[in-house]
């Protein structure tokens, strides 16, 4: 349906009297060789976390609606309107009504959508010192590189990760660290905890942690960042859900469009108990409580698209890929690490030629180890899984 509607569009350019033929024949060569190699290399793109399935045929229809028609500045306020009124804001809030039962929020929560994670990281901790303005904030060394990169603006403390596992915050430290800086200078906890770390997809403890602030009477504002697993459908099978977000004292959290859902637009959504306190501003008649400002989406690709991941999706999806994935590591005997239901295995890194063949994330360990970590999604194939899996037994 929508290839015949891209041959129409390209008809109707070729009969537009302003562009010149042959401007129009090279730039399509240069845009269909472009796709074309785009289509290949995400076929064996396995380090980076992106679920890159086809659209349907209805949200590629509401990108067509979308991309057709005038700008919609969704300015301000989510739940705010002045003059201002060509934006998508009903249906954003219906995107974030998705969510807000998914993550178990209750009825006064609040939320938007963003550029990104980073700007849902940085929404997160500006609005924990907007509670708090005289707090300290704590993250991990295994936080996105986003978080650093906020806390740079604010009084804050680096926790260390666990010495018995990769890249989860050290619960006793930074609970101590807390209880010590509140009974020297009264200063509440602001918190960033990860929900799925960047390279090892670890959870940090959020119940524990929770419970030690409550049972010290310590205030705190908690923000999670579940960039990757926040995305996952509740009725998956052995996958990380948080689905009592109010339950869990989690004040805001965040999930990126672009990874686990697979939307193919760069857009996160972030999610807060309550609404933070905004300025007026009188040239929109109205406040502003976003980070950002304006912003757009395609309102209804998205709303469609988050719709059928979260309620189409076999209950299987997540896991089937994993679990065969891990089965061929094993088969070829190639050592992994794998943190509890993720989709993350971490390798000894095979070396520049396979890096860049399958384009996996390299870092080093905390002991200097060379590593690259491996992301399993439902989209990836057999024969991919299988490529990569003979590749690094090759290779060690």
């Amino acid at each position: 349906m929508y290839t015949e509607s891209l041959r129409e569009m390209l008809k109707m350019a070729y009969e537009d009297e302003r562009y010149d033929r042959a401007y129009i024949d090279e730039t399509v060569a240069l845009c269909d060789a472009f796709y074309a190699e785009q289509n290949e290399k995400s076929k064996i793109m396995f380090g980076y976390p992106t679920n890159i399935e086809p659209l349907s045929p209805l949200t590629a229809y509401f990108f067509f609606r979308d991309v057709q028609a005038p700008l919609a500045n969704n300015c301000g306020d989510n739940y705010e309107r002045g003059n201002y009124r060509m934006d998508s804001k009903e249906i954003e809030k219906k995107i974030v009504a998705l969510f807000a039962e998914k993550f178990g929020a209750g009825e006064d929560f609040w939320g938007y959508i963003t550029s990104g994670g980073s700007e849902s990281n940085f929404c997160g901790i500006d609005n924990s010192f907007l509670k708090y303005p005289n707090g300290i904030l704590y993250y991990s060394q295994a936080a996105h590189y986003s978080v650093a990169k906020q806390a740079a603006h604010y009084r804050a403390q680096v926790i260390p990760t666990l010495a018995t596992a990769e890249d989860k915050i050290d619960g006793a430290v930074l609970c101590e660290t807390v209880q010590a800086n509140y009974e020297k200078s009264g200063a509440p906890a602001n918190m960033v905890l990860t929900f799925g770390t960047t390279r090892y997809g670890e959870r940090d403890d959020i119940e524990g942690i929770v419970a030690y602030m409550e049972n010290h009477g310590i205030p705190f504002y908690l923000h999670v960042d579940a960039a990757l697993f926040g995305g996952i459908p509740n009725n998956q099978e052995d996958a990380p859900l948080i689905t009592d977000m109010k339950g869990q004292k989690i004040d805001s959290t965040c999930v990126s469009f672009h990874k686990y859902l697979g939307f193919p637009e760069v857009k996160s959504l972030f999610l807060a108990q309550k609404k933070p306190e905004g300025r007026y501003i009188p040239y929109i008649g109205h406040t502003d409580t976003t980070t950002a400002g304006s912003r757009a989406i395609p309102p209804f690709a998205l709303y469609n698209h988050v719709r059928e991941r979260l309620t189409l999706q076999a209950k299987d999806a997540y896991k089937k890929n994993i679990t065969y994935f891990e089965a061929l590591l094993n088969e070829k005997g190639i050592a992994f690490y794998r943190a509890e239901q993720s989709n993350i295995f971490v390798v000894d890194d095979p070396g520049e030629n396979i890096d860049k063949q399958f384009q996996l994330a390299c870092f080093q360990n905390r002991n200097g180890q060379a590593k690259a970590h491996v992301i399993i999604f439902p989209y990836h194939t057999k024969a991919s899984m299988q490529a990569l899996a003979e590749a690094l037994q090759a290779a060690f």
